[in-house]
């Protein structure tokens, strides 16, 4: 019995969506197990969507990863964003004022997602990317957007639903701890992150509210934790927080 077009469909997007995953290139084999999709429709798919550009293949590695239609997509996603080109200038200006690694993510149909990214001023490179996914427990940007999450009950159902992942020790792992965090992020208005997601890094971020009053985003700084001051930690944050105001008032 042939698939149905919906069926067919869905799995041509779990297929982008699994390209999109570190280490952004896989092999049929590793896609079809990692999805549960037959190894012949998994090729099927693949050989359709090179033909779209919407995916390339290694011919050494002879693996798979997202081609230039996707970055097509995906930068017409941004760009359709009137108010990105201003966000991108106050990213830029709050990163050129601390000299730190400064980034803005939004909260995207559930997901976390980095949408602008400034490292050029760390002699350590964090590793950040735009359009990169992050977690809800550890780090500023996943902390500090979803510590605003509404309604509250909801926040619960998906902190005691969702696996909390452990990227280093301090990574916050127990739901109860998570959500006293996120209610400590509300009063004091800003989250820090210390060593959650990255071993030798602090991180602070600070709420994006669209016009309604609603958190939609986050300006986030991650810093080296080696040589720093409490006093550039406290000037960095200030920063921080009033990049983020700045934003909030262009939001739609």
């Amino acid at each position: 019995m042939p698939e149905s077009n919906d069926t067919v469909l869905k799995k041509i997007i779990s297929i982008i969506r699994f390209l999109t995953k570190k280490p952004y290139s896989f092999t049929a084999i590793e896609i079809s197990r990692g999805l549960g999709i037959n190894r012949s429709t998994v090729h099927r798919i693949l050989a359709e969507l090179i033909e779209e550009r919407m995916v390339i293949q290694n011919l050494s590695t002879k693996k798979y990863s997202l081609g230039p239609m996707a970055y097509h997509i995906g930068t017409s996603y941004m760009n359709n964003k009137d108010y990105l080109v201003q966000i991108k200038n106050i990213v830029d200006d709050v990163a050129e004022q601390t000299k730190q690694s400064v980034g803005f993510t939004i909260l995207e149909n559930g997901s976390i997602i980095n949408i602008y990214e400034v490292e050029s001023y760390q002699p350590i490179k964090i590793g950040y990317r735009q359009g990169e996914l992050y977690p809800i427990n550890c780090g500023v940007y996943g902390k500090c957007i979803m510590a605003f999450y509404e309604p509250y009950e909801e926040l619960k159902k998906i902190v005691y639903s969702m696996e909390l992942v452990k990227k280093t020790p301090n990574s916050i792992t127990e739901p109860e701890r998570l959500l006293a965090e996120y209610d400590l992020i509300k009063k004091q208005g800003y989250a820090i992150s210390d060593e959650e997601g990255l071993l030798g890094a602090i991180g602070v971020g600070a709420p994006v509210k669209d016009y309604s009053g609603k958190v939609v985003g986050c300006l986030g700084v991650a810093l080296v934790k080696n040589g720093l001051t409490e006093s550039d930690f406290e000037l960095t944050k200030e920063s921080i927080i009033k990049g983020a105001q700045r934003i909030s008032k262009i939001m739609p």
